[in-house]
Parts: C-alpha cells; structure tokens; sequence
C-alpha cells in the first residue's frame, strides 16, 4: 500500500526555496552518503549536504543516530535535519566504480567529522523526501556533474589502515573497525562504499543492505562469544520508548535464543504482527517476517550479554504505535534496545508474571503472545524440567 507523506512533507517545506534554488553550492556534509538498490547492477550513489556551509556541530547532527537517540531528537526534528540536505547524485556500476565521482563519495565515507564539499549539479533538486524502513530520510536528489572536498580530509589511522588492506574479508575488517569503537553507523558507510573486503570482491553496497549485513556481522561475532558464558540466574525485564516504538526485552535463563515480534496498527481491531525466531545455533536463512529490525536488535541485545558475560534467551516485544507517523530507518531500534539496557531492569520469579507485566504496557494487550515461538519453547522447557525433577 501507497503511504502518503505530504502532511510530513509539510513539516519541512520551510527549506523548500533554499534547497530548489541550489546549484553551485559549497556545503558542509555531516558526511553522508547514499547508495541505491533500483536498477542493481547499476545503482545511483552519491553524497549529501546542505547547500551551505554550517559549523562542526551544526552539520555532524544531521546524519549521526547515536547523537539523535542521546539527545532524544523527535521526528520532527530528525525530518528537519534530512529534509535540508541535497543528495547529489550519480549512476554507477556496482563493480569496479571508478571516476573522479566515486572517488570523492568514497574518500567522503571515510572522514570522522564533518568536511565542506564543492558541489556542482546538473540541474537544480526537486523539492522531495523517500521514506524507508531500513534507512534514514533521503531528500532533494539531483544529478550531479563534479564534487570536490574543499579541505583536507580527517580520516584515522585505524580507519584508513583497514580501507587500504586489501587482503582483509569484509567481515574481519568491518570486526576491526567496531573493535576500535568506530560507531557502527560510520562502519555502515564505509561499507556501502564498497572500501572494505578483499580488493577483488569490493564493490559498492546498497545503504539498505549494508545496514543488515553490518549488524548481521557484527551481532553473529558477539553471539558466537555470548555461548560461551554463563547462563544467566534469573528472570530480567528491561523496558524503553523512543519515537513511537515501546520496547519490552524480556531476558530468561536459557541457553541463548533469541526472538523479534513486532506489532503495528495497534490501534485498530485487527494489529499486524511480524516475528522472527533464532535458536541456539544461530538461523541461516533470513528474517522475512522483521527483516533489518531483527539484526539491528540482535546486536544490541549481544552487546548487553557479552558485557554482563551472561548467556540468556533473549525476547523483544515492539509495539509501534501510531506517533510513529514516519518511517526513520532500523538505527532507532537498535538505539533504543541499547538505551533499554542502562535503565534499571524488573526481576521476577516466573516468566508468567514477566509476560503479564509486558501485556500490562502494551495497547495489544496479550494479542501478540501467540506469536511468539520463544515463549512457547521456554514453557514447554519448563513444563519437561518440572517433569523430570
């Protein structure tokens, strides 16, 4: 079904003149970058940036996730940011890119702050916002004819060490790189850039996709560490809204597993739900039902694991509810989740009480419980560990 976002379009049209009357601009990227599926093998790719040259501060805010959840930014807010950038825009083919074009986008991705680029486009942007489930807002497209950074970039070493080993797989180098405490919504860029992975294989990522598989990545290798602990004593409750979006994650003493089930329109009769299930060993097919929003939670759950070196089955109920009336991308779960597990958390004595405790917050009710194949699992465990005591 076609949603219609003109009323949220209405709500940044104050940089309407500003943005169509752009042309030849040097403009302050945050930086940012975006590279498309439609058309794959030969996507659009390019770089954005207001089309104005703005401080440090001002610019790093407009493409920064982890800055948005920690300063709490409303949609409106976050639509404010997106809604003044310019996404200059080229085609090209996923492998073997070359031209002065992509290698601007690509020194771009690798910059830790904010650098002025020189822009100059083919024809003025259309007024105009895409909205994504996966990614953030992209705003303003126009073809591009050449961008320049006007300054020297500021890359680290860790950064540019890993970029220029091309003997490293994608998977170790993306590792390396959230090792060194590269936010992971920079390591997704340099992904999407195609700088990352044996030189053979390197190629440019739709934004889309690198999102998934840079959390798919990284959640895998933490998981991986996360068997080898403990289980975890007891029954623990962590809760978090942000956006919109009410979180439950319910940890249970188990080896590890984990589930997604999310809910929407849950203001109607009839909600729509969604669930994905992963057991001990981990699914190697993808997660149809939550898609993106499944990794992007596995994550921040097996950071919170491995930190606490406890081993659990792991549920995270989602309720979206209808203040969540535009679609920002998949970071603000995993922000979320993440914020959840620096909150207090509730300890009960039966899963039962925990269940109706999430039920007791949720505008659903107990409508989703059915979907949950977790839960079932755990409750049938429980039932034949009673049995045999």
């Amino acid at each position: 079904m076609e949603i219609d976002y003109s009323k949220v379009m209405d709500k940044v049209k104050f940089w309407k003149a500003a943005i169509e009357s752009a042309k030849d601009f040097t403009g302050t990227s945050p930086p940012a970058l975006f590279v498309g599926r439609y058309g794959y093998p030969k996507v659009y790719v390019g770089v954005l940036s207001p089309p104005m040259h703005m401080e440090r501060t001002e610019a790093m805010i407009l493409d920064s996730p982890e800055k948005w959840y920690a300063s709490h930014a409303t949609i409106e807010q976050i639509l404010n940011f997106r809604g003044q950038m310019i996404y200059s825009r080229f085609q090209s083919p996923i492998r073997r890119p070359s031209g002065k074009l992509v290698e601007s986008m690509q020194e771009l991705s690798m910059v830790k702050k904010p650098t002025d680029v020189e822009v100059q486009l083919k024809k003025q942007p259309k007024f105009n916002m895409r909205f994504d489930t996966y990614a953030k807002p992209i705003g303003n497209p126009a073809p591009v004819e050449k961008v320049r950074l006007a300054e020297n970039p500021s890359v680290e070493r860790r950064v540019d060490y890993v970029v220029s080993d091309v003997d490293l797989k994608a998977q170790e180098a993306v590792a390396k790189l959230y090792k060194h405490n590269i936010p992971v919504s920079r390591i997704q860029k340099i992904f999407s850039a195609g700088l990352l992975g044996v030189q053979f294989q390197r190629k440019f990522v739709p934004t889309r996709w690198s999102i998934t598989a840079v959390n798919d990545i990284l959640s895998k290798s933490i998981i991986e560490r996360v068997k080898q602990h403990q289980q975890l004593g007891e029954i623990r409750l962590f809760a978090n809204e942000y956006l919109g979006n009410h979180y439950d994650i319910l940890l249970m003493p188990s080896a590890y597993e984990y589930e997604l089930v999310e809910a929407w329109d849950v203001d109607s009769p009839r909600p729509m739900f969604g669930s994905d299930y992963e057991p001990h060993w981990m699914r190697k097919e993808y997660a149809s039902h939550t898609h993106g929003a499944f990794y992007s939670g596995r994550l921040a759950v097996g950071e919170y694991l491995d930190k606490i070196k406890r081993q659990a089955a792991v549920l995270i109920v989602r309720e979206v509810r209808p203040d969540y009336y535009a679609p920002l991308g998949i970071w603000q779960l995993r922000e979320t989740v993440r914020g959840a597990f620096h909150k207090p958390y509730e300890r009960f004595d039966t899963i039962e009480q925990a269940v109706n405790k999430i039920c007791s917050r949720l505008m659903i009710g107990r409508k989703w419980i059915r979907k949950s194949k977790l839960l079932k699992n755990i409750r049938q465990q429980t039932k034949i560990g009673h049995f045999l005591k």
